[in-house]
C-alpha cells in the first residue's frame, strides 16, 4: 500500500513528490493547506514505506500507484500538485484519467526525459553503488544558492532523507522517467494547467515549463527568479499564493464551462 499523509478537511489536494523524496518535504505547504483543504502527500514507490516491487517501473506504473491511492480514499477528483516526478505523474494522470483531475500544478517538471541514458546510466550506477551515488551535490542542484549556502533543518533533512531510501526502488523510478515522453499527449488535457519554473533550477530546463505550456489547451506558464528545483520549501507563501489563484481560477473556469466540453477530447 503507497505510504501516504492525510489532513484537514474540505476540497482535496493531491501532493506529487519529486524523485528522491517523500511527503515529508511537503511540509510547509501542508501546513498552510489544511486549514482548509484535505491535504494527502503521498510517496512514489521504492520512496519511504511505500512498497518497492521489482523494477524497471514506468510511468503507467506511478500512475497507478496514484489513482489505487485515490480508489482506496474514495477521491473521485482533487487539485493535484507535484514537483519534478511528482508533475509528470500528475500530467499522465490528468491525461490517462480526465475525470479525475480537477486542475494540476507542475513544478519544474519533465514532459519527457531529455537524456534517456543518463536515467539509465544512473539507475545503474545506484545499484552498482547503493544511495551514496545519488546523494553528491544535492544541495546545489536542487536549492538556489542563497538556500544552499544556508540550509535550513527542513532543507537539510531532505537532502538527508534521500541516502535512506530504497536503492532497487530509486533505481526503478530513474528507468521511468528514462522511459517518459509525454509531448504527444499534453493536447488531450482537459483541466486548467499551470506550469511553474524556478529559473535557479540546475535539474530541469525551462523549456519543460514553455513544453507543457504550449502543448496543454489553456494552460499557463510562470517562471519565478532565485527559485530553484525544490521551490515549494524555498518560497512556501509564494507558492501558497498561487495554488490558491490558479484553484480559485478553476474554479470560475469550472463554473463557466459545460460539462459535456471539459469531457471532451482532440
Amino acid at each position: 500500500m503507497t505510504a501516504y499523509t492525510d489532513e484537514g478537511s474540505g476540497a482535496p489536494v493531491l501532493l506529487s513528490a519529486s524523485l528522491g523524496t517523500t511527503a515529508a518535504m511537503w511540509a510547509p505547504q501542508r501546513a498552510r493547506l489544511r486549514t482548509d483543504r484535505r491535504v494527502i502527500a503521498y510517496d512514489h514507490r521504492g520512496h519511504s514505506a511505500s512498497p518497492a516491487p521489482p523494477g524497471p517501473y514506468d510511468l503507467a506504473d506511478l500512475v497507478h500507484d496514484a489513482v489505487t491511492l485515490l480508489d482506496s480514499l474514495e477521491i473521485e477528483s482533487v487539485d493535484v500538485v507535484g514537483i519534478s516526478l511528482g508533475g509528470t505523474v500528475g500530467l499522465a494522470l490528468a491525461a490517462d484519467h480526465p475525470d479525475r483531475v480537477r486542475s494540476l500544478v507542475t513544478v519544474n517538471a519533465p514532459a519527457f526525459a531529455d537524456d534517456p541514458a543518463f536515467w539509465r546510466r544512473r539507475a545503474a550506477s545506484i545499484r552498482e553503488q547503493g544511495m551514496t551515488a545519488a546523494t553528491t551535490g544535492l544541495l546545489d542542484r536542487w536549492y538556489a544558492p542563497a538556500v544552499a549556502q544556508g540550509p535550513t533543518a527542513l532543507v537539510q533533512d531532505t537532502v538527508d532523507g534521500v541516502g535512506q531510501l530504497d536503492p532497487e526502488g530509486y533505481a526503478a523510478c530513474c528507468e521511468a522517467i528514462a522511459g517518459t515522453d509525454l509531448r504527444d499527449r499534453l493536447a488531450g488535457i482537459r483541466c486548467p494547467v499551470l506550469a511553474v519554473h524556478g529559473l535557479a533550477d540546475a535539474v530541469v530546463p525551462a523549456h519543460h515549463a514553455r513544453t507543457i505550456a504550449t502543448g496543454v489547451p489553456g494552460a499557463r506558464q510562470l517562471a519565478l527568479p532565485d527559485a530553484g528545483h525544490l521551490l515549494s520549501q524555498e518560497i512556501p507563501d509564494r507558492l501558497h499564493t498561487l495554488l490558491t489563484d490558479h484553484w480559485t481560477a478553476a474554479t470560475v473556469t469550472a463554473a463557466a464551462t459545460p460539462a459535456a466540453d471539459r469531457k471532451a477530447t482532440p
